[in-house]
């Protein structure tokens, strides 16, 4: 019978899976020793965040981690234990990545792992993660390759690049943009993304009219204007899609904008930040982007946790608050639904079937580790700042999960 917070022969499944990994295990291997201490009834419960620190300071992600930690410690903790959090800064490389991963996955006392910002730092540290038995959970990377690995450690709280490439053909079809381009920088990020939209855009409801990269340095840019107002001038454009990362997806759409280029433009969640304005100077007006969060999406599990964010900090939570605010909110609900902090049991409560509370609602995960059942936001830039556009039909339709609410939503 399932119960209250996620299901009980989840819980079941979860001590299993434990008593059969430390017995696969040596004593002294650190996913065995990790195990162990992780199903101790005291000490702190030591989460490690990886991230590019010193190289991304624009958002507030650091708040939203630190507010969820607040929370869940003044409300007693998980399982009568106090959630600490440690920093690795992984620089935004995959050397920087993989050192900060074989760093936690050497230490016992990590039970979990809460990153990386970047995929194709992600992945490689994905494997050493899960080597040493360690679960981690990205708010962050979208590459779909991350969760097709066979990882059983590895989740992502985010939709990954073809959900949001869908999204986003929805949302050029709600708007009658009949004909797009696709801009995308040439990096494995920006491929992908804009292979996803290209990959949705199957119907006749959208049609790609052309496709063109510019460098991740900013680089190729006349290049780009004059291919598009060359098919513009051909076939017509009504709109373009843009998969790219500020500050540079900002400069793209500056030169667009003074080549004449006058289209709508719209793009992918990691253009969901102030960074964009600040580099598009001005030009990004009318812009539509994919986002997790905004604090005016009227559920009340988005004002509920609005309201608690202003009242910490005195400012509202942006998506980056909400991404590492929920990171910690669902550990800290799997943790209590598998009775155990151990990793592998955390892992089998959450591909059991059963729902976390979120932000934005409840979700789960499908047996790869990938979200589902959660839904996305639009925003538009309207006076330099990201306006509440709506929420779109995007509830992820891979895996149809059972509703089994957690007994306490995200924020209160």
């Amino acid at each position: 019978m399932r119960t209250a917070r996620l299901s009980t022969s989840a819980s079941a499944a979860a001590l299993l899976a434990l008593a059969l990994f430390i017995s696969a295990c040596g004593p002294d291997d650190p996913a065995t020793l990790r195990a162990e201490r992780a199903a101790q009834a005291e000490g702190d419960l030591v989460i490690g965040v990886a991230w590019p620190w010193e190289a991304r300071t624009v958002g507030l992600y650091a708040e939203g981690l630190d507010m969820a930690v607040e929370e869940v410690n003044a409300d007693g903790g998980v399982l009568g234990r106090p959630i600490r959090l440690v920093r690795g800064d992984d620089g935004e490389s995959v050397d920087g990545g993989r050192l900060v991963a074989q760093r936690f996955a050497d230490d016992p006392d990590v039970v979990a792992v809460i990153g990386h910002l970047n995929s194709h730092v992600t992945i490689p540290a994905a494997d050493i993660y899960e080597r040493g038995g360690l679960l981690m959970l990205t708010p962050a990377s979208t590459a779909p390759e991350l969760t097709r690995r066979g990882h059983r450690h590895v989740f992502r709280s985010v939709h990954d690049d073809e959900d949001v490439g869908r999204q986003m053909v929805d949302l050029a079809a709600d708007n009658s943009w009949r004909r797009v381009f696709v801009v995308y920088v040439r990096t494995a990020y920006g491929e992908g993304l804009a292979t996803a939209f290209e990959g949705a855009a199957t119907d006749s409801r959208v049609d790609v009219v052309g496709r063109a990269a510019y460098g991740s340095d900013g680089s190729g840019l006349d290049a780009l204007v004059d291919d598009i107002r060359q098919t513009r001038d051909a076939r017509g454009v009504d709109a373009v899609f843009l998969a790219g990362v500020p500050p540079e997806a900002g400069s793209v759409i500056a030169a667009l904008r003074r080549g004449g280029v006058g289209a709508p433009i719209f793009g992918g969640d990691a253009l969901d930040t102030v960074e964009l304005v600040e580099s598009a100077g001005g030009t990004a007006e009318g812009v539509y982007v994919a986002s997790v969060f905004h604090p005016d999406d009227p559920r009340p599990e988005s004002q509920a946790f609005r309201q608690a964010f202003e009242a910490r900090y005195g400012e509202a939570p942006d998506s980056w608050a909400a991404r590492g605010y929920e990171a910690v909110r669902v550990l800290a609900q799997a943790m209590e639904a598998a009775g155990s902090a151990a990793p592998g049991a955390v892992a089998a409560v959450l591909r059991d079937g059963g729902q976390v509370r979120g932000i934005t609602g409840p979700f789960g995960f499908d047996d790869k580790g990938d979200v589902v059942g959660k839904r996305l936001v639009t925003a538009v830039i309207r006076g330099g700042a990201f306006q509440y556009h709506g929420t779109g039909d995007m509830a992820s339709t891979r895996v149809e999960v059972p509703v089994h609410p957690t007994s306490t939503p995200a924020g209160d």
